[in-house]
Formats: C-alpha cells, structure tokens, sequence
C-alpha cells in the first residue's frame, strides 16, 4: 500500500509539473485556450482556440474553431474552422471544416473534410486530399503563389481548384478539374 502511495504521489506531482509548464504558455478558461510564445508537449481544446507563436511539439487536437499565427506544429487535428498565418505543420495534418492558410507550410499530406479551401501563398509538399462531405461541390483556391507539390485528390469526383497568382499544381487534380483565374 505504501508503495502504491508513492507513485500517486510521484505521478500527481509530474502531471503538476506538465500542467504548471503549459500554464507558462496557454491560458485556459472554460470554452478557450490562448496560447503565446513557446513551447508546450501537445494541445488539446474544445471552443476556440488561439495560438500565437507557440510552438506543438506532439499531437495537436481542436474541437472548435483554431486561429493560429505564427505556430509551429507536429500533426494537427481540427474538428471544425482552421484559420492559419504563416504556420508550420511539420507532419500529418486532418481538418474536418474549412481552412484559410496564409504564408503556411504542410510539410506532409494535408487532408480536409471540407466544401471549401483557401490557400494564400502556402505550400503543401505532398497531397491534398479533399474526402467525402455533403457539399454538391468542393472548392480548393490556391492564391498568391501556394503550390500543392503532390495530387489534389477529390474523392466525391465534383472538385474545382481555381489557380491564381501563379500558384501551381506538381501532381494532378483526380476528381475535379481545374479553372484559371
């Protein structure tokens, strides 16, 4: 019994020490997270989320809205609205909602449960891979110089990419065509 004491005891006191650490970072109250320069081991929110400067050294999970400038994450998951400024994801990364990314790379494939997406002089270095929603159509504008280095895949065969400002496309576009703006 003693030595089941001690490790609560050693165990409550690291989970303070990780909490304490993040409180540095993120301030959380209930329905947000606000997270500022630094470095935190993941993130976990629900309701909106704002992150400035921070960097995710592990996963990243929203459940809401993500508005994040100048972040860098490892894999982010996004169940709703993401909006991203000259953001870094460094792996995987699944937003089922809509995303506007600006000056922003997706160093791996970047996959999306959405009608629509906007990419401003971002850059996805591998596929973008739009899957099943109940939108009619799926739109993907890549504006100012983003540049999609793998396909751009629609698995419900209705997709649109609209270039403009000499954006580009390495791979090809399966289940959709592309308009020139």
């Amino acid at each position: 019994m003693k030595m089941h004491l001690k490790k609560a005891v050693v165990v409550l006191f690291l989970t303070g020490s990780v909490a304490a650490a993040n409180a540095d970072v993120c301030n959380t109250v209930p329905g947000s997270i606000t997270c500022g320069n630094g470095t935190v081991k993941s993130l976990t929110g629900n309701g909106m989320v704002t992150v400035n400067g921070t960097t995710v050294s592990g996963t990243t999970l929203v459940n809401g809205l993500l508005n994040a400038k100048g972040a860098n994450f490892y894999s982010l998951e996004v169940n709703g609205n993401a909006k991203l400024t000259q953001c870094t994801i460094n792996h995987s990364a699944h937003i089922k909602g809509s995303l506007t990314a600006s000056s922003t790379k997706f160093d791996r494939k970047l996959e999306l449960n959405s009608g629509q997406a906007t990419l401003i002089n971002s850059k996805v270095r591998s596929d973008l891979h739009l899957a099943h929603t109940d939108s009619k159509k799926q739109i993907v504008y890549l504006d100012d110089f983003s540049e999609v280095s793998g396909n751009i895949i629609f698995d419900d065969g209705e997709g649109e990419v609209i270039l403009r400002g000499q954006s580009k496309i390495g791979g090809k576009v399966i289940g959709g065509r592309t308009v020139l703006r």
